[in-house]
């Protein structure tokens, strides 16, 4: 599989940096903003053409002001890309403060209007595919079953608003954080030994692969023969937006690459320390180039 399709959401970020989070009723001044594109499918799109795959966007914005700017910042990537036109374009706002702590509030907009009608003459085969939860679920099930049998499906079931057991047994990869994973698992994570444990009740119901990102502590990997950890690399972080979504886009950019999904997730974990060293989700996300010349890699 030497390809990388991605199916989901586009938004432009409003990122904001402040000394602390506002909490309910309180304003605060922002220090400094700026304007990116994002979404959890523009992110994990861009992270795995960063990272060298041959890779494809599918999603919508607005005929609007805002998504000129989607499609003027995804022109100067190296991404293949099949934009429609819906409603407003998604927007996301996002305060950050001083420790790298976030705080999101997300409009789906167009996001909602990716439908099934809109995939119907678009051929998939033999690739890899990567789906989250900011478009409509009745698309995630669409393309898991029109998709699922030829190609090799990664799942990022974020945000958790919904779960749906269909998709996620009908996924080759679900790629939960560890709130996510508390969620699906119904036990609290507060440790590496709960990730473990959560792991395991996953992959007992869903009987796929199952990988936990455990933010500034590594990743797990549970592939039903054993599980395995994954050692974080060591940072500063300045901003841990997006993270997520570089490990994501880096796995998969790995697996066109590689089959060995151990060496997929180490490169993927090296990826996501990187991005979390400079502010913003894309623009953080570091190129194939960078990851190699940082931890002195022999990959292409």
């Amino acid at each position: 599989m030497n390809r990388v399709f991605v199916i989901g959401s586009i938004n432009v970020d409003i990122l904001m940096l402040s000394d602390h989070l506002p909490e309910p009723g309180e304003t605060i001044k922002a220090g400094s903003f700026y304007v990116y594109p994002g979404g959890k499918g523009a992110n994990q799109a861009i992270s795995s053409a960063r990272m060298g795959a041959n890779t494809t966007l599918i999603g919508k914005i607005g005929n609007d002001y805002f998504g000129s700017l989607i499609k003027d910042f995804i022109g100067k990537e190296n991404l293949n890309s099949i934009i429609m036109y819906g409603q407003k374009t998604g927007m996301a706002f996002i305060n950050v403060d001083k420790n790298g702590k976030n705080m999101i509030s997300v409009f789906s907009g167009a996001n909602n209007d990716l439908r099934e009608e809109d995939l119907k003459d678009i051929k998939i085969d033999n690739s890899i595919i990567m789906l989250q939860q900011e478009i409509p679920m009745d698309t995630i099930e669409y393309v898991i079953k029109t998709y699922g049998r030829n190609n090799l499906i990664i799942t990022d079931p974020s945000p958790i608003n919904e779960i749906n057991d269909f998709v996620l047994s009908g996924s080759d990869y679900i790629t939960p954080n560890e709130v996510e994973a508390s969620k699906l698992s119904g036990m609290h994570i507060n440790s590496r030994e709960d990730a473990f444990k959560a792991s395991e009740i996953l992959y007992k119901k869903y009987q796929t692969n199952i990988i936990i990102k455990l933010g500034s502590y590594g990743s797990l990997l549970n592939n039903g023969n054993e599980i395995r950890y994954f050692k974080p690399s060591t940072v500063n972080a300045r901003d841990t937006t997006g993270a997520g979504d570089c490990f994501n886009g880096a796995f998969a950019a790995m697996l066109t690459k590689t089959s060995d999904v151990n060496k997929s997730i180490e490169i993927a974990n090296m990826a996501a320390a990187l991005s979390v060293t400079e502010y913003g989700a894309f623009p953080s996300f570091p190129y194939l180039n960078d990851v190699k010349t940082k931890f002195n890699l022999n990959i292409n």
